[in-house]
């Protein structure tokens, strides 16, 4: 009875990869001439001839092998399948032939064959109604199988992967068999051979998947052949529920409890979710540095930012400090009463208080819908009684501010429908009991006079807010009606908003609640009507009030929130204060340039109503508000022009000045102003004298003061943001600052003292925030980040070490992508050649690590939210494209005293790139292209080439720890970061880091590393795995 194999067709059977099994023979000299299928047939059928006569003549293994090879030293340029061969000669009747079995397994532990070779014929046997021949294969599996050799073998990584699925499924398919066979038959009827295979099989299953490398190999096969995997897991599942359903007496205790044991090793190959540790851990720091500085950013720095941007970066933070809901919820709070006491600006106030009461609501509800199985109330409520817990906080904030802030904070959850009114009210009781505690006395400080006399009006910044979103409703609704009908009462409307902090209140309530551009969108519509000559459009009274008012309501929402707020809707683009902005407006301190060809018709008429005492509004040549605010500007230029040659003197200047400063549209003002400022800073210190002279003119208090006081605020406000950066210091007439550099000391030192005693502190006050904002925008962010790594690494212990780090990752979202980019670029690649290595020792080195992966995975999310080109994340810097060098690997990125390697080196100019370039790939298999315009993805390549050189030098130093640190600091992110980060890494990475430090990285590191989508990411990953068993791992990271 022959058995039954079913044989691959082609070359499959004695391909390449069967070493041992295919043995090249030398031909007879009689047979030289024959077809070399001849000569094979004759080859297997003398094997067969002395197989037989070694079976007949009962030989020993050793008498076997030594006659095979005689055999086999005659032939060559021909291979065959020993092991087929004698797996059919075995397996002839109902009982195996025990001689030829110990042959084959002499051959497989002398290596004449690879075990790989026997252990897929085995599983390719399937007849199980012979019980004898089964019981003597499942002999040989539980041997080669447990046994397996992880060492490096010449045949391919993967086919250990397949080879060990088909084992397993083989002897659970035998199980299965068994257990059928016993369910279907009464216990008396069936054979007590299938007893025997279900024990064997059971034992074998558990000696295989014992093996921690065994499973790891399971887990690549799971993606390498899915289909075969689901044909396992539902065999497996058959298993468990037909032995579940057998009598207890149906099967021995013994035999029950190895079932059992084979069934729990199973269930561990589902058991695929790891737990991660927190990339970033806080253990003895009272506060969260984290999340308290996200707060404080986002409060004061991107108020008008989209509220879900700030809450992709909370959660991915707390995911990965692994912060509980409540604690989250606790910190965020927390932080908004932190600010308030903190602060002393009434505008920071408005901007705490909006934020507080409008945006953390709006905030809590998009996490409730993005997270629909969270007890949101539940979680909201524990961070509620966590901070009801720091009284002696709210109790400074509710005298600062004269008002009950928990009590209002907690109605304003509850109308958002966060809270239940069950739940308001206890909290609300349990405040009470404190508040009728409260004396003034108790509160440090509470009775001087500077407190004193803040209380007497900050009521009112929390009820001019909440007074503030209502009123918002209104005016849009207000700004939706015809002009032509109502533009009386748009007007007065329009004015009253513009007096005191009214605007302020109203611009801060619809950035909190996402209704910004629509109110920007709205503005500029009427605006743009009031723009347009009479011809153009029926008649709008008090047209030049309603232009006015509404120029200066937009500018005065550019400077605080940005151009690109009006950007977002096209049809914005060519209206007349967009374009205007965008010729004149200066932004972050970059002015523009003035030398511009214009029509001279216009200016000269534009000139006529200058010298003029004659109102300044559109008339003759100059058609609408469009052009006479376009071309003002150069009229003003003349002017200049004139003066400076002595056409003009410096009182007949200071007259035209006088008479538009003396114009009821104040706007004009605003103009000129801007047009002095940009040629300033064009212009050399010796020819900035005259324009000073006219710039000192128009910013005097008399126009604005005298005028129209009403508006004085608005105004004072736009032309003081616009001159401060142009005006010397020094200068009576330069706007004053509460947060300004000082110009006695050097950045450096600055940036030491604040980042010291911030890191000290554990959190961002509001005069460390701003002077940590303003060195960004003076040195830009190479030197910010290198400067606040360099003071990161001064650190020595893990607790203050990891505060800071905390601490220094908020720091990072002043300008996330920058910043990133920045030390991917530059800071990375300097600390990497130095020669000394001291700052990159623990737990230096492993707090820079974590935080380039925390930047990076933060930046990562940034990309994925943004789903509008025009939504940035700060209020005034942009995150535009980098503008990057050439050549990034200049001679400071370069190692120092490291040997060069053919690594290719990308420069973040290239076009594009693909990432066949950084490592081998299998024959069809595509690897994907990089966007060209992702920066990150660049420096993430150059990052990964520069530390795969340092590895090639086989010398443990910092260095080589450091990156080991990074790469374990990735594993720990998990999904898709985790993948973003390691798709950049060159395959031979992993080899390079494993033979410098042999079992460093675990077989749950490994699997997360490579990519188990690709072929070549399941041979890495099968390689490196079987390299790790012959070493016990490393505990470097306990």
């Amino acid at each position: 009875m022959a058995m039954q194999i079913k044989k691959e067709p082609g070359p499959s059977t004695s391909g390449s990869g069967l070493v041992g099994s295919l043995t090249d023979v030398k031909k007879e000299p009689g047979v030289t001439s024959q077809t070399p299928g001849t000569a094979k047939a004759q080859l297997i059928s003398k094997i067969k001839i002395t197989l037989m006569q070694a079976w007949r003549d009962r030989w020993t293994e050793i008498q076997w092998a030594i006659q095979l090879k005689k055999l086999m030293a005659a032939y060559f340029s021909e291979s065959v399948d020993i092991a087929e061969i004698l797996m059919q000669q075995a397996l002839i009747g109902s009982s195996p032939n025990s001689l030829i079995l110990s042959y084959l397994k002499h051959s497989v532990l002398s290596q004449m064959i690879p075990f790989n070779t026997v252990l897929k014929y085995i599983t390719e046997f399937e007849d199980f109604s012979r019980p004898y021949c089964v019981l003597a294969l499942l002999h040989l599996a539980e041997m080669f199988g447990s046994k397996i050799s992880f060492s490096p073998c010449h045949d391919s990584p993967l086919q250990l992967v397949r080879t060990m699925l088909s084992l397993n499924h083989w002897l659970v398919k035998a199980l299965f068999t068994c257990l059928q066979r016993l369910q279907e038959t009464r216990q008396g009827q069936i054979a007590p051979e299938y007893f025997v295979i279900m024990d064997n099989s059971s034992r074998a299953l558990n000696n295989i998947l014992e093996r921690k490398a065994a499973r790891s190999l399971m887990q690549i096969a799971r993606t390498d052949n899915p289909d075969g995997y689901r044909e396992f897991e539902q065999c497996e599942m058959n298993v468990s529920g037909t032995f579940s359903q057998l009598p207890r007496n149906a099967i021995l205790d013994e035999t029950r409890e190895k079932i059992n044991s084979a069934l729990v090793q199973l269930a561990k190959l589902n058991d695929t979710q790891t737990s991660l540790e927190a990339v970033l851990d806080i253990v003895h720091s009272p506060i969260y540095p984290t999340i308290n500085g996200l707060v404080t950013l986002e409060a004061i720095l991107n108020s008008s930012s989209d509220i879900q941007p700030f809450v992709d970066q909370v959660l991915v933070v707390s995911r990965l400090m692994k912060l509980p809901m409540p604690q989250m919820c606790l910190e965020i709070f927390r932080a908004c009463f932190m600010g308030f006491v903190d602060t002393n600006d009434f505008s920071e106030d408005l901007q705490w208080a909006t934020f507080t009461f409008l945006k953390v609501p709006h905030i809590l509800t998009s996490v409730k819908q993005q997270m629909p199985e969270w007890e949101m109330g539940n979680h909201v409520e524990k961070g509620l009684e966590m901070l009801l817990e720091f009284s002696h906080l709210l109790d400074q904030t509710d005298i600062k501010q004269n008002f009950d802030m928990f009590g209002q904070f907690i109605t304003e959850l509850h109308k958002a429908g966060i809270i239940s009114e069950a739940q308001k009210m206890a909290l609300s009781q349990r405040r009470a009991e404190q508040r009728s505690r409260l004396r003034p006395s108790d509160i440090s400080g509470s009775n001087d006079g500077k407190n004193l006399s803040r209380v007497t009006h900050a009521e009112a910044t929390v009820t001019s807010i909440l007074k503030g979103s209502a009123t918002l409703d209104r005016m849009l609704k207000s700004l939706d009606s015809d002009p032509q009908r109502n533009s009386d009462s748009m007007v007065k409307v329009l004015t009253i908003m513009l007096q005191g902090h009214s605007f302020d209140i109203l611009r801060l309530a619809a950035a909190c609640t996402g209704r910004l551009h629509d109110f920007m969108s709205k503005l500029i519509r009427i605006n743009e009507l009031a723009s347009q000559t009479t011809s153009e459009s029926l008649k709008i009274p008090n047209r030049s009030q309603l232009f006015d008012v509404t120029f200066l309501m937009i500018i005065s929402i550019f400077q605080q929130n940005g151009l690109s707020i009006a950007l977002s809707n096209k049809e914005n683009e060519y209206s007349l204060v967009v374009q205007w902005a965008k010729r004149w407006l200066p932004e972050d301190g970059k002015y523009k340039n003035v030398e511009s060809t214009e029509e001279q018709d216009k200016i000269d008429c534009i000139l006529n109503l200058m010298l003029s005492n004659a109102e300044i509004v559109p008339c003759g040549q100059v058609n609408g508000w469009k052009e006479l605010i376009m071309y003002l500007p150069y009229a003003l230029q003349e002017v200049l022009f004139a003066l400076e040659h002595m056409a003009l003197t410096l009182d007949k200047v200071k007259l035209i000045i006088d008479h538009i400063r003396k114009q009821n549209n104040k706007s004009l003002i605003l103009v000129c102003t801007t047009y002095l400022c940009n040629y300033m800073n064009m212009v050399g210190a010796s020819a900035r004298v005259k324009p000073l002279k006219m710039l000192e003119f128009f910013t005097a208090s008399l126009g604005i003061d005298a005028i129209l006081p009403n508006r004085k605020l608005p105004i004072q406000a736009i032309i003081d943001n616009i001159i401060f950066d142009i005006l010397p210091e020094g200068h009576p007439q330069r706007p004053a600052r509460r947060y300004l550099l000082s110009s006695k000391k050097l950045t450096s030192e600055i940036m030491n003292e604040t980042l010291k005693e911030s890191f000290h502190r554990g959190w961002l006050n509001m005069a460390s925030l701003h002077t940590l904002e303003q060195l960004l925008v003076l040195r830009g962010p190479d030197w910010f980040c290198g400067e606040m790594v360099e003071h990161l690494l001064k650190q020595n212990h893990t607790d203050d070490a990891s505060q800071s780090l905390s601490l220094a990752f908020a720091i990072m979202h002043m300008d996330l992508e920058r910043m990133t980019i920045s030390l991917l670029r530059r800071v990375l690649p300097r600390l990497l050649s130095t020669p000394q290595t001291n700052l990159l020792t623990d737990p230096r080195g492993y707090c820079l690590a974590k935080l380039c992966v925390l930047s990076i995975t933060a930046t990562h999310m940034s990309k994925i939210g943004q789903k509008e080109p025009y939504v940035r994340r700060l209020h005034k810097r942009t995150v535009l494209e980098l503008d990057f060098d050439e050549d990034v690997e200049d001679t400071e990125a370069s190692p120092a005293k490291l040997r060069k390697l053919s690594e290719p080196q990308l420069s973040l100019s290239l076009e594009d790139f693909n990432l066949a370039a950084l490592a081998d790939k299998e024959d069809g298999e595509v690897l994907p292209t990089c966007d060209v315009k992702e920066p990150l993805d660049k420096a993430l390549v150059n990052l990964f080439l520069m530390m795969n050189t340092i590895l090639m030098n086989r010398t443990l130093t910092p260095r080589t720890w450091f990156i080991v640190s990074f790469i374990q600091e990735a594993i720990k992110c998990g999904g898709a970061h985790s993948r973003f980060i390691f798709q950049f890494m060159p395959q031979n990475m992993l080899n390079q880091m494993m033979r410098s430090l042999p079992g460093v990285f675990t077989d749950e590191h490994i699997l997360r590393i490579c990519d188990l989508s690709s072929v070549s990411g399941r041979k890495i990953a099968a390689k490196a795995i079987c390299n790790n068993a012959q070493m016990s791992e490393l505990n470097l990271f306990d």
